[in-house]
């Protein structure tokens, strides 16, 4: 499905309450819910009642500088994999923004990180950790720190919380293999408990990108000027899904989806909140409304 409205497969005679019906069929089952507008919001880690998150910059151009200081402010914890940690030297932050910015790990296999950077956030405190591993990238040498680390012995406030949501600060800009290298590594790590307790999601310049679950999806998408904006869609980039859909212009039932057949892109959203069931894990992708100036 595009823009435009059109969708095949659709039943457009379908009344909306038998429509309801259909998709509170399965109401006992269980929900997993999503909040991609929590990491917009720049509120205080000490404020914030879901689950704690830390930070992974990617070795990627930071477009959105606004974006970066909200995100991070409200992080548990800050690592920089590898050459992140220059292109954040790069945006040249100053003030409270670069101490909110400033992380508390650079780690990889330091092939890209540069000495005057390297010193730099050294006499910052940050710890410089060197992972020689040349089978994982320096994504995955970041996320198996990250659940390597015990963070509730470390504040009271979070004994009671079993998991850590990532937020990966990163493009798909560039070169189009290490974009389908990102996307693979969101795919792989989102499914791995040693790597992740929580669920990560890949914030880039204008879009938030995360892996529903199968079965029954809850995202929370409030529409605003610093949240979320209206365009979204839902990838199957693994295998094809059988989708159904609540909360977008154009909602589809029992939908198949997959590549070189149909996909769903620049729906829009109509509700705070928009739910998906799916046969099998696909991308859910959702633009953000404050672009990169």
């Amino acid at each position: 499905m595009d823009g435009d409205g059109s969708q095949d497969g659709l039943d457009g005679d379908l009344g909306q309450t038998e429509k309801e019906k259909k998709f509170s069929d399965n109401d006992n089952s269980t929900i997993k819910t999503w909040t991609p507008a929590r990491y917009l919001l720049g509120k205080p880690r000490e404020v914030q009642s879901e689950n704690p998150y830390a930070v992974i910059i990617l070795n990627q151009t930071i477009e959105n500088e606004g974006l970066l200081v909200r995100v991070c402010s409200g992080a548990f914890y800050k690592v920089c994999a590898d050459g992140g940690a220059n292109r954040l030297e790069n945006v040249g932050l100053k003030g409270e923004a670069e101490s909110l910015c400033r992380p508390d790990v650079i780690c990889g296999d330091l092939d890209s990180l540069r000495p005057e950077v390297e010193e730099h956030y050294q006499g910052q405190g940050t710890r410089i950790i060197k992972d020689p591993d040349q089978y994982s990238t320096d994504f995955t040498k970041c996320l198996k720190y990250i659940s390597g680390r015990d963070y509730r012995t470390q504040d009271d406030s979070l004994s009671g919380r079993r998991s850590l949501d990532i937020a990966v600060i990163g493009g798909l800009g560039g070169r189009a293999d290490q974009a389908f290298s990102q996307l693979h590594h969101l795919y792989a790590a989102s499914q791995d408990s040693a790597l992740a307790s929580g669920d990560i999601y890949l914030i880039t310049a204008e879009s938030i990108i995360f892996l529903l679950h199968k079965g029954r999806n809850r995202i929370h998408t409030p529409l605003g000027p610093e949240l979320l904006a209206e365009n979204v869609g839902i990838i199957p980039i693994a295998r094809p899904s059988v989708i159904t859909t609540r909360g977008l212009e154009w909602d589809v039932d029992d939908w198949p989806t997959e590549f070189g057949t149909q996909i769903s892109t620049s729906n829009h959203i109509r509700g705070d909140i928009v739910e998906v069931e799916t046969t099998e894990r696909v991308f859910f992708t959702v633009e953000l409304a404050q672009k990169p100036k």
